[in-house]
């Protein structure tokens, strides 16, 4: 049988058994150890391609160290094929809302992404 002193020290027991229990489980998932990696987009390139798509201008850029990239840009890019065209370029970046439809007619859906806004020669 039970007694309230007893009772009292499972009670402390269990309590601090879940404190330990606790504190180990919020070290394994603390959000100071969960981190996102940072995508790395390259400031400078050489434009390889530009293909107006769906939703968006996919950019084809190889980097100063050959590191080929596919990447998001503004639809009025593709307008200028001829200017970036095997042309070394400085990339401006921003965010940019585009569709997240299934098919290429609108649902009303979108995401924000980080897509070149700005392609500059440069020599």
């Amino acid at each position: 049988m039970l007694t309230t002193k007893n009772s009292l020290k499972l009670s402390l027991l269990g309590f601090s058994i879940s404190v330990i229990t606790a504190s180990t489980i919020g070290f394994f998932v603390s959000p100071s150890t969960v981190q996102a990696q940072k995508v790395q987009r390259p400031t400078t390139a050489r434009v390889t391609g530009l293909t107006n798509g769906d939703v968006a201008c996919y950019v084809d850029l190889v980097d100063t160290r050959g590191k080929s990239y596919n990447i998001v840009g503004n639809f009025d890019l593709c307008s200028k094929r001829k200017t970036y065209l095997n042309k070394r370029v400085r990339l401006t970046y921003g965010k940019a809302r585009i569709s997240n439809c299934q098919s290429a007619e609108p649902c009303g859906k979108t995401h924000v992404v980080t897509a070149i806004q700005r392609m500059q020669v440069i020599r």
